[in-house]
């Protein structure tokens, strides 16, 4: 039984350690999470109306079958929870329940991370500082992992911290003051991210043209609105991560132009919308309406480890007639949920389809925790 788990076939710890035989099996085989089924017999009064159409197209397009079964499994709790007649910090809890994380201080987090080279004897924070629905010690532990964080992360938060909206994050990160600046680990996570980004793009400031495969609610895209000028932002994502992300943009970014093309097929129509707005999402089968070499850069944070083999194909095969550069986030050794015993590694180009030609920039351990990895490839 034990060969079967990657952690044995490969001699590798994976972020999540795999499960027994039976229940792996269950999940992959038995368990269908057939979202479809369960939209067409929900009570929908409450769903919002823009996502209740959005999700009627979504559920009857070639996109439903580029989903994969987990985040057909997430959209299902989403959804439940949506249809609630009291709804009304749902967005909120679906966000902490499915789109943020944090860190804590442990040893497996920073074992690659040099920790003797981050000295500065001026860092000044509240390390008893206690967080909302943290215990206390898991409140020192926080405020100790986001000190780490600002350490790394000084070049960048002095170019950035002034520029960018932090409100973005407030409802979904622990605050922590330090050197008289409020930071949290999410604000930091999206700096490690353009920081890298700078890498890849040789510090590119302005006329950028993004695409975003899945933006979760928004916490990458805020900072790039933040400190870029002159963003066309074009995001693929399904229902209803969305329209969680729209509510976000709309709140905290109001004189953006945005726009839902998921009814578009014409692809001179669609290349006309998104010269027109600021953002523009699009379902996946709408890849193809895309103009080829359009997009300057591609972003894949923390969405292939979740997608089955044949869908991330898929994705990578367009992002290479898309756009000229990647930047992709995972997990080091990633176990696909509902699947048997399907696993990514960070090192093995062919696990996530990543064709030879194209150059590598860095393959980094990320500092959030040696569980993550940042990828940079130049496309074109």
């Amino acid at each position: 039984m034990n060969f079967f788990k990657p952690e044995k076939r490969y001699n590798i710890s994976l972020q999540s350690p795999s499960k027994s035989l039976w229940s792996t099996f269950k999940k992959a085989y038995l368990d269908q999470k057939n979202f479809k089924s369960f939209w067409n017999k929900l009570d929908k009064k409450n769903i919002p109306t823009d996502l209740k159409n959005a999700t009627e197209i979504f559920v009857n397009s070639p996109s439903y079958s580029l989903v994969s079964k987990f985040w057909r499994h997430c959209s299902i709790n989403n959804f439940k929870d949506l249809s609630e007649p009291d709804n009304k910090d749902t967005q909120k809890s679906i966000i902490n329940r499915d789109y943020t994380s944090y860190t804590l201080f442990n040893e497996s987090n920073f074992k690659e991370i040099n920790l003797s080279k981050l000295k500065d004897k001026n860092l000044k924070f509240d390390i008893l500082k206690k967080h909302n629905k943290l215990s206390f010690y898991e409140s020192i532990s926080y405020n100790l992992v986001t000190a780490l964080y600002f350490l790394q992360l000084k070049s960048s938060i002095d170019n950035y911290y002034e520029q960018t909206n932090k409100r973005f994050y407030e409802n979904f990160s622990h605050e922590l003051n330090i050197n008289g600046m409020d930071v949290n680990q999410h604000l930091l996570y999206s700096l490690a991210e353009i920081e890298k980004i700078d890498k890849l793009m040789s510090n590119k400031s302005e006329n950028f043209n993004i695409l975003e495969f899945g933006a979760g609610y928004g916490r990458t895209g805020n900072l790039l609105f933040s400190v870029k000028k002159n963003v066309k932002y074009v995001i693929v994502d399904i229902p209803p991560s969305f329209h969680i992300s729209t509510l976000q943009f709309n709140k905290y970014h109001p004189n953006l132009k945005i726009n839902h093309a998921f009814e578009v097929k014409n692809k001179n129509l669609m290349q006309e919308i998104i010269i027109k707005n600021d953002i523009t999402y699009i379902f996946p089968h709408q890849l193809s309406l895309l103009d080829e070499d359009f997009f300057d850069l591609s972003i894949m944070s923390g969405v292939t480890l979740e997608m089955e083999p044949k869908d991330v194909k898929y994705y990578m095969n367009y992002v290479g007639k898309l756009s000229k550069n990647l930047y992709m986030k995972t997990f080091k050794y990633s176990g696909l949920p509902f699947s048997f015993y399907k696993v990514y590694r960070y090192n093995v180009r062919d696990d996530y389809f990543i064709p030879k030609s194209w150059k590598e920039i860095f393959l980094d351990i990320g500092i959030e925790t040696d569980f993550f990895c940042h990828y940079g490839y130049k496309i074109k």
